[in-house]
């Protein structure tokens, strides 16, 4: 009989267990088990592959040359474990195969869609994980697209008040500047005007200067009777005969 002690089997590490998901029950037996088997705590206790059954079945399965060229019958034979039917030996190898499948199908670049093989409830197990991760990934995908789409409109309404503002500065400077040009018209407008004004009152001015200079001249003439030459000229004589007399009084 082919025994192999906890030591060996503890060498070996298999995070997972596998546990018979179809009947198979040992409840009612006589038959002898060994020490490897683990029942479960049903009502209908089921085998249980732990991880020591199972790296004992590897091992047979290898020997043999592989599970496409291993059967039920000589896997149990080369196990020889006691309480391990064929029934039991033949769904874990199914499984066992199935496994060796989808692992390929998973490291198979060319093949990125085979993520779980498996059957019984096994495979309602894992065909829900994937589905949950499916849902999942969809829900992350829609989350993210909202996600951009409020990024993107809370961008654009950002844009569009910095727009407002701008368009309301700009009309506000148009406003000013439009004072500022009507302030300007205006003032060269007043201006004109008074240069016309003034224009006209130095041309005023001007005229009224030349009458009343020409008036004046015209006037103090008439007013005033001037002496003809001869007329200054026996003046003139008359003086230096005065001081001449006067001289010769004076001297006598």
């Amino acid at each position: 009989m082919y025994q192999v002690s906890n030591s060996s089997i503890s060498s070996h590490e298999k995070p997972q267990s596998f546990e018979d998901s179809q009947g198979g029950s040992l409840e009612g037996t006589s038959l002898p088990v060994d020490a490897c088997l683990v029942l479960t705590t049903d009502p209908k206790p089921r085998l249980r592959w732990t991880a020591e059954l199972h790296e004992r079945f590897v091992d047979a399965v290898t020997q043999l040359g592989g599970p496409d060229k291993a059967t039920p019958k000589t896997i149990m034979r080369a196990m020889g474990v006691k309480g391990l039917t064929l029934y039991h030996l033949k769904s874990h190898l199914q499984k066992y195969r199935l496994g060796k499948q989808s692992f390929k199908e998973l490291t198979d670049p060319s093949n990125k869609d085979a993520s779980c093989l498996s059957e019984g409830p096994g495979a309602s197990t894992c065909s829900s994980s994937k589905m949950m991760n499916q849902d999942m990934n969809e829900s992350f995908q829609i989350t993210e697209a909202l996600r951009i789409q409020m990024e993107v409109q809370r961008r654009l309404h950002e844009q569009l008040e910095v727009q407002r503002h701008l368009q309301l500065r700009l009309e506000a400077q148009g406003k000013y500047l439009q004072s500022i040009l009507e302030k300007a018209c205006q003032a060269l407008a007043d201006q004109t005007i008074a240069s016309a004004g003034l224009e006209a009152a130095r041309q005023e001015l001007s005229e009224l200067a030349t009458k009343v200079s020409n008036g004046c001249l015209s006037s103090h003439c008439d007013a005033v009777n001037l002496p003809s030459l001869p007329e200054i000229h026996a003046i003139h004589v008359d003086e230096n005969t005065y001081h001449q007399q006067t001289q010769l009084t004076d001297c006598s």
